[in-house]
């Protein structure tokens, strides 16, 4: 399509000079013409005020006379002036038209001017356009090599105007506009009425010429272009457009009908209705034949890129815009043709009748009032009369109809009988409406109880139709409390975690100062000072842990740990924490049982993470197992994942539940004697669930058992 559509836009040059309407000379316009005569009255203008060294006002300038007698009076001491006459305002007119038109319409205007001796008086240009008064073919073929248009216009010492040359215009044309003066163009009744003398333009050459290249954009560069291409015949582009019309059809009509009907978005008008298809197509036809022949129309003429440059505010690469344009309408032009093409080919193989019958809207509207209609009358007949609730409303309908086919047949005593209806009626309905309204309300204020904290309320009366809603309502009710029972019981973890905290930085911070305290004594021994020195150690070393512990905590509850997952044999990690371990167990006098698979168990995991992982269990069981127990490691593997068991006896009663022990700073020496952080199995827990594994405490009595479960 694209293909075809450049194409079609490539042949536009032969379509402009097959279209071309000729003019004789691209310059002979009236109007122009005109506008350049008019030029005469402000370039002569121009030359009195530089030979008086004055800037003349326009009725001295070119009123030479007038009778004073004749003019309009003012005031008793106001004789009249010829300023007060519209003669001043017709002079004044012609000059300003000339003045504008060559300081901005016509800039592409070049003009000489010259006294009876050929003198330069004024000019615009640095060309040789004075030679023009020459008699010389070389020079007046010289300049016609330059100049489009020429006109060289001479005003002899009795203001008789003489054509001396022109190009681009024929001479009869240059001498009916060119060829009045002053009085012959402000001449009317006026002159008579006021008998008004001029100073006509005497002893001066007045040469005005364009160039076949012009440089700006102005009044004079729209008409040329204008001439130049807008002479195009219409007809011949009606005549193009109906041909290349015609080869698209038949071109469309060539393409396969399966290949046709790939195209994008040519299926989808298969199933639109014929009516609203025929006039999707009716107006695309109406708007695609309208742009196009626009387009085409302005693209040969150049109004176009005028537009474009208008509108876009741009000056470059406005033809390769304008071809773009041309390209993508075409493009356009070419798919809807196509796609009616192929719609009409569907028709025909689906069958004219088959499409008709599925795809008239009017046909589609009668079934589908007869499909609704069906399902009406099925809802009627199969309506549950053993229901209450629709015995009631057929009830009420069924009276409702008798009353009113009762007031209907009584005639003026009707209107009695149906005021008397209405008042019932509207009785009976303004007490359901109040038992609805109270009921609401009644909802509305368990409701506002529920917003102002009151958890406590409960509606005990049957609420109606709102009786879903009060169920609901108990629902929210009871998810707030929940809710608030979670908050209070946060509220109060954050307590005792600040708590614990404190007391856990506080307690090796207060033996490091005293201990400090002790050490500035001069009076200690050596072996004090040592022993001072070690305990500081040891405690600087507790609280190194613990600031360590609170670190890697924060880190893995903000998510801003990152994890490095290797390759890792989980039985051999745990040997090794074992290992690294061994002397804590031994001082404990604990007896490490394992239960391990022969084979490797490979998983991915972040080795250093998972080591701290066991390594903080282990210390936990050296700390609070009993005394000469056994601790057993078992690992079971199942099909999607690895579970690792760490089982002990605790020493002291376990007083706590397997939730609270994992929260951060909770410890199982609740009196806080033993040395530790209470972040280890918090650390544990996080750093599991970084590696997506689940980590949980079991309790049972003075079993206390760790589950860990990694994903395979």
């Amino acid at each position: 399509m694209i293909i075809m559509a450049v194409a079609i836009t490539r042949f536009y040059p032969q379509l402009k000079r097959i279209s071309k309407m000729q003019y004789e000379s691209v310059y002979d316009d009236v109007n122009l013409m005109e506008s350049i005569a008019n030029c005469n009255m402000f370039l002569y203008k121009e030359v009195l005020d530089n030979n008086s060294n004055e800037n003349l006002s326009l009725t001295d300038a070119f009123i030479k006379s007038y009778d004073e007698k004749s003019l309009p009076k003012g005031s008793e001491s106001d004789s009249g002036s010829i300023e007060s006459t519209n003669i001043s305002n017709i002079l004044y007119n012609r000059y300003s038209e000339g003045k504008d038109n060559l300081n901005s319409n016509f800039k592409n205007l070049d003009y000489v001017v010259l006294d009876k001796d050929h003198n330069v008086l004024l000019s615009n240009n640095k060309s040789e356009l004075k030679d023009v008064v020459l008699n010389s073919e070389d020079k007046i073929q010289q300049l016609k090599d330059v100049y489009g248009f020429f006109v060289a216009v001479n005003y002899n010492e009795s203001g008789k105007v003489q054509i001396i040359n022109c190009a681009g215009i024929e001479e009869f044309s240059a001498r009916e506009t060119f060829g009045n003066n002053i009085d012959t163009i402000i001449g009317n009744n006026l002159t008579r009425r006021y008998n008004l003398k001029f100073n006509n333009i005497k002893d001066t050459t007045i040469i005005y010429g364009i160039p076949k290249e012009l440089k700006y954009k102005d009044s004079i560069a729209d008409i040329v272009n204008r001439r130049i291409n807008g002479g195009i015949n219409q007809d011949r582009i009606v005549v193009y457009g109906f041909i290349v019309g015609c080869i698209i059809l038949m071109a469309a009509l060539v393409v396969p009908y399966k290949k046709s009907k790939q195209i994008a978005g040519n299926s989808k008008f298969f199933n639109v209705p014929f009516e609203i298809n025929c006039i999707l197509y009716g107006l695309a036809t109406i708007i695609f034949v309208s742009m196009g022949f626009t387009l085409v129309m302005g693209t040969l003429t150049g109004e176009a890129e005028t537009v474009i440059v208008n509108v876009l505010n741009i000056s470059s690469n406005v033809n390769y815009i304008v071809y773009a344009i041309n390209v993508a309408l075409w493009t356009m032009i070419i798919y809807f043709i196509l796609n009616g093409v192929t719609l009409l080919k569907h028709i025909f193989k689906y069958g004219f009748r088959s499409y008709m019958k599925e795809n008239l809207l009017i046909l589609r509207t009668w079934k589908f009032v007869v499909r609704k209609s069906d399902k009406l009358y099925y809802y009627i007949i199969h309506i549950d009369l053993s229901d209450k609730t629709n015995k009631d409303l057929i009830k009420i309908i069924a009276i409702n109809f008798v009353i009113l086919s009762l007031i209907s047949i009584i005639w003026v005593f009707g209107i009695i009988a149906a005021f008397v209806y209405s008042v019932i009626l509207f009785v009976i309905a303004k007490k359901y409406y109040d038992d609805i309204k109270d009921k609401f309300r009644k909802l509305l204020a368990e409701t506002n109880k529920i917003a102002n904290g009151n958890l406590e309320g409960e509606i005990t009366e049957d609420l109606g139709i709102f009786n879903p809603f009060k169920d609901e309502l108990k629902e929210i009710q009871s998810g707030f409390k929940k809710s608030v029972d979670e908050e209070i019981k946060s509220q109060k973890m954050k307590t005792e975690l600040i708590s614990n905290v404190s007391h856990d930085l506080k307690t090796p911070l207060t033996s490091i100062i005293t201990y400090v305290d002790l050490l500035k004594k001069d009076d200690i021994t050596e072996e004090e000072r040592k022993s001072y020195i070690d305990t500081l150690d040891k405690k600087s070393q507790r609280l190194k842990f613990l600031i360590e512990d609170l670190f890697e905590v924060s880190k893995a509850n903000s998510g801003n740990v990152k994890v490095n997952l290797v390759k890792v044999d989980i039985v051999e990690l745990i040997k090794q924490s074992e290992f690294e371990l061994e002397d804590k167990f031994n001082k404990s006098k604990l007896t490490v049982k394992n239960n391990f698979p022969e084979d490797k168990i490979i998983l991915d995991l972040d080795s250093q993470k998972t080591f701290r992982v066991f390594e903080n269990l282990f210390n936990n069981v050296s700390k609070y197992a009993m005394e000469n127990s056994r601790v057993y490691v078992d690992i079971v593997e199942e099909e999607n994942e690895v579970t690792i068991l760490i089982k002990n006896i605790s020493a002291d009663e376990m007083n706590f539940n397997s939730n609270e022990i994992i929260e951060r700073f909770t410890r199982g020496d609740k009196s806080r004697n033993t040395e530790g952080s209470g972040l280890g199995l918090a650390i544990v827990k996080s750093f599991v669930e970084l590696q997506n594994g689940k980590f949980n405490i079991d309790i049972d009595g003075d079993l206390f058992k760790a589950v860990i479960k990694f994903n395979k």
